[in-house]
């Protein structure tokens, strides 16, 4: 009986060990059923070999006889059985390495690329990028020059090493440099990083690690890159200023939540949503605290307009607000149906915001969504716009529209003014994507991994480019970038798209 005990307690025990050890995949709500099985592979083998051992170690005599028979045998052919054991590991070795390491692919075969410093490249200044999506408008295109008129790839940045990695962020083009964070996880650790990218050679410039992972989009603005740590319910993340060139921290500062959001720079100051910490101002160049906005939940990049500050709430009661700009004192908020996820632009004297059920990797039971225009001096509701499912992305302004995505697999182009429908389309896959917007194309990335360029008179399709052809399980969170008449774009799995190239390639790694 005692013994009977025993093998329970240890069989119990092992079982708390193996699986409650947890599997940390990147962005755990994200991760794919083959990523999640190869996740928990060592726990259930580390399981089973306990259980064996604890059988063999308590169990009954004739069961030992067979244990002690069995070692007999193998130690009298064990040159014939180790060798056949090398040959079984080193085939699992090279089938894991396949599987987890360079992914399942149908097409091209990507070149490595090391995540290594390269020598020192010209560095070319360019715009900066002062919030998410480049502007206060959230068109994610700060140049002069025209975004891409074909969906050629003119390079393909693809990780190198064993560990996952999701580009969840959004680039921040400046220069010649690409500023972007990801989410990098493996077995038994999460993590985060930076990535500085050389838009030219594609060599990874710098790269600055963190201990938790990074979904924040940085803004990059006098040399200094802005970025936030965090997602969900991570807590005790920090917003981290780096030199541009270098990758070296200037410094960081600590909220109790995490930090999603892109910051809003102007005027020497920085404005920051930190999830369940509230909203933040400090002083762009020391990171001193000016003041604090808490016992709010916001994700969203906050905007600067006219002296107020707007942001909107996911979590608790859904509302909107505008708080002063100088002293962080609420001037108006206006309760919403549903979370506040879309970032707000602003026209005249209008606010925009994205609404909706669900989340960025699925929508509601009941979905619904809208864009909502609000009065910026009292927060009265100007104008609503009912989509079919949540509007999660930026609100895009340009000439006198404004412009986004929703789940609902469209996107839409309204009169600012009036939020009448100028035109819709449909790209057949959830837009959580921000579009970006140039003087003549929307681009639009979709869940289901296809990239889009849509005439912005119109919104007729004038070209598309299918990821797929890289890797079947790509999809798009982050939203694209236009710059140098390219388009710049991360996914979910560890590439990084440039698209606008002269002639087709083969997918590129990180060199």
């Amino acid at each position: 009986m005692r013994k009977t005990i025993w093998v329970i307690s240890l069989s119990l025990i092992s079982t708390c060990v193996c699986f409650t050890a947890t599997a940390h995949a990147v962005i755990p709500q994200l991760i794919g059923p083959l990523t999640a099985l190869l996740a928990i592979i060592p726990q259930i083998l580390a399981f089973v070999g306990i259980a064996i051992l604890t059988s063999l170690v308590f169990a009954r005599d004739t069961t030992k006889m067979v244990f002690y028979k069995i070692r007999n045998f193998l130690t009298m052919r064990r040159i014939i059985v180790s060798l056949i054991s090398l040959v079984i590991l080193i085939g699992l070795s090279v089938l894991t390495f396949h599987l987890v390491g360079k992914g399942i692919s149908n097409s091209t075969t990507p070149t490595a690329v090391n995540d290594t410093i390269p020598e020192k490249k010209e560095f070319i200044t360019g715009k900066p990028w002062t919030t998410f999506r480049g502007n206060a408008n959230r068109t994610g295109h700060v140049d002069d020059l025209p975004g891409p008129f074909n969906g050629t790839p003119s390079w393909i940045f693809k990780t190198k090493g064993m560990q996952t990695v999701q580009f969840l962020s959004s680039p921040a083009i400046v220069g010649n440099r690409l500023y972007i964070g990801a989410a990098r996880g493996s077995v038994f650790s999460v993590s985060g990083a930076t990535y500085c990218i050389d838009t030219d050679t594609q060599d990874v410039v710098w790269r600055h690690d963190s201990d938790i992972p990074i979904v924040s989009s940085p803004a990059v603005v006098a040399g200094r890159v802005y970025i936030g740590e965090g997602f969900h319910e991570d807590s005790g993340c920090r917003l981290r200023c780096l030199d541009a060139k270098t990758g070296d921290p200037i410094w960081s500062f600590r909220t109790a939540s995490h930090v999603e959001s892109t910051p809003f720079i102007t005027q020497g100051r920085l404005y920051f949503s930190a999830g369940a910490d509230g909203i933040y101002c400090l002083d762009a160049l020391a990171g001193e605290e000016i003041w604090h906005f808490p016992a709010v939940h916001a994700d969203i990049s906050p905007l600067v307009k006219d002296g107020k500050v707007y942001f909107g709430t996911g979590y608790g009661q859904y509302k909107m607000y505008a708080v002063d700009a100088q002293t962080g004192n609420e001037i108006w908020s206006t309760p919403a149906p549903y979370s506040v996820w879309g970032n707000p632009s602003g026209y005249e004297n209008l606010v925009f915001f994205g609404l909706g059920r669900g989340n960025f990797s699925e929508s509601a039971s009941i979905p619904a969504g809208k864009v909502v225009a609000l009065n910026a001096e009292t927060g009265d509701i100007a104008w609503e716009y009912e989509a079919e499912d949540a509007v999660l992305t930026a609100i895009a302004v340009h000439n006198g529209y404004v412009t986004f995505g929703s789940r609902d697999g469209y996107v839409y182009t309204l009169t600012a003014t009036s939020g009448e429908l100028h035109w819709r389309t449909y790209l057949q896959g959830a837009v959580v994507s921000s579009p970006a917007v140039t003087q003549d194309a929307v681009y639009a990335a979709t869940g289901n991994g296809s990239i889009f360029s849509l005439s912005v008179n119109d919104g007729s399709i004038k070209w598309e480019y299918d990821t797929q052809n890289e890797d079947f399980s790509l999809n798009f969170m982050s939203s694209p970038a236009i710059a140098n008449e390219k388009l710049y774009i991360g996914s979910n799995g560890r590439y990084i798209f440039c698209l606008g190239g002269t002639d087709p390639i083969k997918t590129i790694g990180d060199r």
